[in-house]
C-alpha cells in the first residue's frame, strides 16, 4: 500500500480473506490519511483475484469513534467519507466491519455501508451528533431507518441514543456478536460462514421502508409529545425528523442530498456552534490545566462530619465509611471549623463551609495538599482548589462527582460561588426591571422566550408580553458577571462558567453560556 504502515496494514489469509487494520490513535478518527488508506485497501482487495472477502477493523481501544474534529467546519479533502462508503457498496466481494469500543457518528455510518457488521459484546454504536446541534452527515439518517424503522431511528438519531451490541443485534444493526477477546478471529469465522453459505451481499441503501405519510406523521407527533423540550431553541431534533422523513419518502440518493442540505445548514447555525462549544467545554471542565496526565480515582471511603444540606448530599452518595476522605460540614464558628479541619489525620479533607477562608483553613490542615472545598448549588458541584491543593485531590473529588453523574467544575477560592454570583446578577437585573415599571409577568414571559428556565426566572407570574429587550438585559447582567469572575481568576477556564450556568439551568443550552456570549461580544 502507498500509505504508511503506521496507518494501515493489509494481510491475506490462506483462504482468501483479507484483513485491513487501521491504526490512528487515540480513537481512530476518520482523518484524511485514514480515508485514503481505506480506499487503497478496498482497491487492493478488489484488484487481487486471490482475495475473496475483506474484513475492516481497528487497532487500539476502539473502532472508528467518528470524524476528525480538527476537520470540522473546514473544507474536507478527498476522498470524502462518502467516497469510502461508495467503494464499500460497489464491492462485489463481501466487506465486513468488525467493531469494538465505541463506533459512533461517522464511524458507525461507515460500518453501515459494509455488507455485514460484527461486534464484541462491549461495543457501543450510535449517532450522537444531535448533542452537537448536528445531524449525521454521511448517510446515517438514511440507512438506520431502513434497518430499524422510523420509530426506532428517531429514538437513536433524535435523542442521540447509543446502544450496546446485544441490542444492536436485536435491531438488525449488526449481524453477529463475537467473542470479546477475539474480534479478528470471530470476524474471520463469520466471513467464512458467509462465503460457505453463499449469502447475498446486502446493501442497506437498497432496503425499503414500509410506512406511509400518515404513519410517519403519527410517529413524529408521538415523538414531539414525548420530548417537548427538544423542540424549544434546539434545531437539530427538527432536522432529524426531516432527514428521517426523507429516508421514508425519497429515493436513496435524493434522501442523501436532503440529509446533506440539512446537515450543512445545522453546521452553519449559531445554535450548533454554541452546542459544540459546550460539548468541548464540558470535557475540559473535568481537567486541571498542567495536570492533564494526572490520574485519580474517586475516594473509596468518606467520613462526613456535621449536618446540613451539603452533608446530606455527600451522605446520599453512599460512599463507604473510611479514612480516605473527610468532609467537614459543620455550621459552627470559624475557629471551631478550623480546629475540626486541623484534626483530620490524613487523606483528603473536604471543606463545605467558610470557603472564603479557604487558604487559611488549608494552612491549618495537617495535609494541606489534600485539602479541597465544595460548593453545592442546583445539582452542580463547584470543587475549590487552592494554591496548596495537589491536583490528585481535586481530581479525586471530580471523579467522585462524575461517578455519581453530578455535573461539576473546578473553581479557585474567593467570595461566593460561581452559580451564586450569576444568580445574584440575574436577581439584581430582574429587580431593576421591576423598579423601572416592568411587570413580573412580562419579565418572566420575555425571559422564557429567550430560553431561560424556571430556575432562572422566579416570581415570573403567568401570561405577560414578550419584550426581547427585557430578556437581553438579564443576559447582559449575567454575561458581565461572568466576565468579572474571569477577570478575578475564579475559574480555571472561561468555558467552565458556561458549563455551570447551563447545567444549573440558568442559561439556555443553545446559547452557549454567559462567558461564551461575553467573549463573543454578542451582548453589550
Amino acid at each position: 500500500m502507498t500509505t504508511s504502515a503506521s496507518t494501515a496494514t493489509f494481510r491475506l489469509e490462506d483462504d482468501g480473506i483479507a484483513i485491513l487494520t487501521i491504526d490512528n490513535p487515540p480513537v481512530n478518527a476518520l482523518s484524511h490519511h485514514v480515508r485514503i488508506a481505506m480506499c487503497e485497501g478496498v482497491e487492493r482487495a478488489l484488484g487481487d483475484a486471490a482475495v475473496r472477502a475483506l474484513v475492516i477493523l481497528c487497532a487500539g481501544r476502539t473502532f472508528f469513534a467518528g470524524a476528525d474534529v480538527k476537520e470540522l467546519g473546514k473544507p474536507i479533502a478527498a476522498p470524502l467519507l462518502g467516497d469510502v462508503m461508495a467503494a464499500f457498496e460497489a464491492s462485489g466481494k463481501p466487506i465486513v466491519a468488525a467493531m469494538h469500543g465505541t463506533a459512533l457518528g461517522g464511524g458507525f455510518e461507515l460500518a453501515l455501508a459494509a455488507h455485514f457488521r460484527v461486534a464484541v459484546p462491549s461495543a457501543v454504536v450510535g449517532l450522537p451528533e444531535v448533542a452537537l446541534g448536528l445531524l449525521p452527515g454521511a448517510g446515517g439518517t438514511q440507512r438506520v431507518p431502513r434497518i430499524v424503522g422510523v420509530e426506532a431511528a428517531l429514538d437513536m438519531i433524535g435523542l442521540g441514543r447509543q446502544v450496546r451490541a446485544a441490542e444492536a443485534l436485536e435491531l438488525g444493526l449488526i449481524d453477529a456478536v463475537v467473542d470479546e477477546e477475539a474480534l479478528e478471529a470471530g470476524a474471520i469465522a463469520f466471513v467464512r460462514t458467509v462465503l460457505r453459505e453463499g449469502r447475498p451481499l446486502r446493501r442497506v441503501r437498497d432496503l425499503s421502508l414500509d410506512v406511509d405519510a400518515a404513519g410517519i406523521a403519527c410517529i413524529f407527533a408521538a415523538f414531539r409529545k414525548a420530548h417537548p423540550s427538544l423542540f424549544v431553541g434546539l434545531k437539530a431534533p427538527e432536522g432529524a425528523l426531516k432527514a428521517i422523513e426523507a429516508a421514508a419518502t425519497l429515493p436513496f440518493e435524493d434522501g442523501i442530498a436532503r440529509e446533506r442540505e440539512l446537515s450543512r445548514a445545522l453546521t452553519a447555525s449559531p445554535e450548533s456552534a454554541a452546542q459544540r462549544h459546550l460539548f468541548f467545554a464540558e470535557r475540559a471542565a473535568a481537567k486541571i490545566p498542567g495536570a492533564e496526565k494526572v490520574r485519580a480515582d474517586a475516594p473509596k471511603g468518606m467520613t462526613v462530619v456535621g449536618d446540613g444540606p451539603v452533608a446530606q448530599v455527600l451522605r446520599d452518595l453512599d460512599v463507604s465509611e473510611g479514612p480516605e476522605a473527610t468532609a467537614i460540614c459543620t455550621d459552627g464558628d470559624l475557629d471551631a471549623y478550623r480546629a475540626a479541619v486541623a484534626r483530620v489525620p490524613g487523606g483528603m479533607s473536604i471543606a463545605t463551609r467558610h470557603l472564603p477562608h479557604f487558604e487559611m483553613l488549608a494552612a491549618g490542615c495537617e495535609n494541606a495538599s489534600q485539602f479541597v472545598g465544595l460548593h453545592v448549588h442546583d445539582g452542580l458541584w463547584e470543587i475549590v482548589v487552592g494554591e496548596r491543593t495537589a491536583p490528585e485531590a481535586g481530581l479525586s473529588l471530580m471523579a467522585l462527582a462524575r461517578s455519581a453523574g453530578i455535573p461539576s467544575i473546578f473553581v479557585k477560592p474567593g467570595a461566593g460561588s460561581v452559580i451564586g454570583r450569576l444568580r445574584h446578577a440575574l436577581d439584581q437585573a430582574r429587580a431593576e426591571q421591576e423598579r423601572a415599571g416592568h411587570s413580573p409577568a412580562d419579565i418572566g414571559a420575555s425571559a422564557r422566550d429567550y430560553g431561560f428556565g424556571d430556575r432562572a426566572v422566579v416570581n415570573g407570574g403567568a401570561g405577560g408580553t414578550i419584550d426581547p429587550a427585557l430578556a437581553e438585559a438579564l443576559a447582559v447582567a449575567m454575561a458581565r458577571e461572568a466576565q468579572v469572575l474571569i477577570d478575578e481568576g475564579r475559574v480555571l477556564r472561561a468555558s467552565d462558567i458556561d458549563v455551570a450556568a447551563v447545567k444549573a439551568k440558568l442559561w439556555p443550552l443553545w446559547r452557549g453560556g454567559p462567558a461564551y456570549a461575553a467573549q463573543a461580544k454578542e451582548l453589550a
